[in-house]
């Protein structure tokens, strides 16, 4: 039967709930799963990286690949298909589209321009872009970075249909404002300031305001102040070239019907898409290692000042005592502490990138599938959960080992 296709990138009820689920069963329950999640406490070898990934290929995805990060040690392992049709090898080096890790780039972007006085956390969506919000003299920066603006989800229904489906819609050009437009007749899911909903339109409208205060394109202003700086030369911000750029990694999803129904295969590439449609929200195209150097670099300082840092990381309340958001960072909190990052889904690829809080020890694992399958999603979730566990301290071990650790509401 059918599965409805779940539209806005909705990260705490997509990547991190699965993270979460997997974190929260039963020890018992997992090992009598045949799960090959490494013990806590336990450092993963060489082989046992690799092994993590069998079980997302062999539940169909065409690949994945990983990427663990501890400073002097790294380590990377991939399985299966870059490309189906070419019959090409997975490889841990290869681009691919990084979807809401577009967020985390885009939120420190805006607070660079709040050290520089250029803008302040405090300024309404009015005072950048007058008139785009119904509300928007009520609407501010920081509500828009930390997801608690009220402004609804725009992508919803067609235009997340024609992404997923391979019609040609999918090559159609979006503009910034013509996607905020999707959403401009419908009221605010609540007062902002009063809740969190966690929607894509916000950063679309935090991109405009990057635009409206410098005054350059938004890929321009992440590639001086983020890519160039840190060396990462396999990421870009392509926005209106369909093909990614570089050895690249094809992505697939399960058919979808023009009624929003998920279909059981076969798989079909997706890998051409004008990825304007998710703009500042997802837009990025990147590697493993490019995104595991971001994130270590964010999280030592390196991009902004203490007081602004702290800003970013300090999270507000999502209605989940397990899991909260910041300025474009998803947090996890266990017993054994708090694992920070972002995830990102968009046509063809699945990705998650976590690190310990002060960026020390990080992971990025991806597979080129999304729309994906139960049995796909449950070997994704393991794999993440053997990392995550490998970022926690190892006086930890009896803890996550012992108990279940994360049951969501």
């Amino acid at each position: 039967m059918a599965n409805r296709l779940v539209t806005g990138q909705a990260v705490l009820s997509v990547a991190m709930t699965v993270v979460l689920l997997a974190f929260g069963a039963p020890a018992s329950a997992t090992a009598s799963e045949g799960s090959s999640a490494t013990p806590a406490g336990d450092r993963l070898g060489e082989s046992e990286l690799g092994e993590l990934l069998d079980p997302i290929v062999a539940a169909g995805a065409p690949g994945a690949a990983v990427r663990l990060d501890f400073g002097a040690r790294v380590q990377t392992a991939a399985a299966g298909q870059a490309d189906l049709r070419g019959n090409r090898p997975m490889r841990p080096e290869l681009n691919y589209r990084a979807g809401s890790l577009t967020k985390p780039m885009v939120a420190t972007v805006v607070l660079q321009l709040v050290g520089e006085g250029r803008l302040a956390l405090t300024d309404t969506v009015d005072r950048w872009l007058p008139g785009i919000l119904p509300y928007g003299d009520r609407v501010t920066v920081r509500h828009l970075l930390t997801m608690t603006s009220g402004v609804p989800e725009y992508l919803r229904g067609r235009i997340a249909i024609d992404t997923f489906g391979l019609t040609p819609a999918r090559l159609r050009t979006w503009t910034p404002r013509e996607l905020v437009a999707l959403i401009t007749d419908q009221p605010p899911t609540f007062a902002a300031g009063t809740g969190f909903e966690y929607s894509n339109t916000n950063y679309v409208l935090a991109g405009m305001i990057v635009e409206a205060v410098t005054g350059n394109r938004l890929g321009w202003e992440l590639t001086r102040r983020i890519f160039r700086p840190l060396g990462m030369r396999d990421t870009r911000f392509p926005v209106h070239h369909p093909a990614i750029a570089g050895r690249h990694a094809h992505g697939y999803s399960l058919p979808v019907d023009p009624q929003g129904s998920i279909g059981a295969g076969p798989l079909r590439d997706v890998t051409v898409l004008d990825p304007s449609f998710a703009w500042a929200s997802g837009n990025v195209t990147s590697d493993l290692a490019d995104l595991t150097r971001f994130l270590g670099a964010l999280l030592a300082g390196r991009l902004l000042p203490p007081a602004l840092l702290a800003e970013m990381t300090t999270p507000v309340d999502t209605g989940d005592p397990d899991a909260s958001y910041g300025m474009g960072l998803e947090f996890i909190h266990t017993p054994c502490g708090t694992v920070v990052g972002h995830s990102g889904s968009i046509a063809g690829f699945h990705t998650i990138v976590l690190a310990d809080e002060d960026g020390h020890r990080r992971f990025a694992l991806m597979t080129n599938q999304y729309l994906h399958g139960p049995a796909t999603a449950q070997a994704f979730n393991q794999a993440a959960l053997a990392l995550m566990r490998d970022l926690l301290p190892d006086t930890c071990s009896s803890a996550v080992a012992g108990r279940s650790l994360m049951a969501r509401r």
